[in-house]
């Protein structure tokens, strides 16, 4: 109740302060003893407020700030955690490849950041690099099993590294050159 009557009394001297100077400012109490505020002098008893001048300051000028030179350290690259992922090929899936061309899909959360590269590693050797991510086409002449994995890599410094995939990639050899009978569409391989 009484921080209520000091938080009224503060707001209503505020609203008043402009007026301090061109008016007198008077206080009554009401029945319930709660202090009124007014310019004119009620027929109720009335004290006259004493109005202090009001406090003013001089505005300080603000320096600009200085631009803070650009860190390398835990709040730029080290403060990433990617999560690198291969979702094509499948791990242990078998890949039908004739021309030995090989789709590769890789999922990077969150998106690269600049000067961040996504490198393809096919049997541990870079074989493809993107600065956004995404899809790959490779091309890959070992048949049977072969290992993939991807990594987010600044300059030399490896980021983020996938889980290794491996894949099993089904060529025809020019020892089992292909069926008999093959459908119009069948590639045929020929000896070099």
């Amino acid at each position: 109740m009484l921080f209520t009557r000091l938080i009224t009394t503060l707001a209503l001297l505020a609203f008043a302060l402009p007026f301090a100077g061109a008016e007198e400012i008077y206080v009554t109490r009401d029945a319930e003893g709660n202090p009124v505020f007014t310019d004119r002098p009620g027929t109720t008893p009335s004290e006259r407020v004493d109005l202090r001048a009001p406090n003013v300051y001089e505005a300080q000028s603000i320096p600009e700030p200085e631009p803070r030179p650009a860190r390398r350290g835990r709040d730029t690259e080290e403060g990433i955690r990617y999560t690198v992922r291969i979702t094509q090929p499948g791990h242990k899936e078998g890949v039908r490849a004739p021309d030995g061309q090989v789709a590769v899909t890789v999922e990077v959360e969150p998106g690269l950041r600049r000067g961040h590269r996504l490198e393809l590693l096919l049997n541990g050797s870079p074989v493809a690099s993107s600065g956004s991510g995404g899809s790959f086409t490779i091309e890959t002449f070992d048949r049977g099993e072969n290992d993939l994995s991807a990594r987010v890599v600044d300059g030399e410094r490896t980021l983020a590294e996938s889980d290794t995939t491996t894949f099993y990639l089904l060529r025809r050899s020019l020892l089992q050159p292909g069926p008999a009978n093959p459908a119009p569409n069948y590639p045929r391989l020929q000896a070099p």
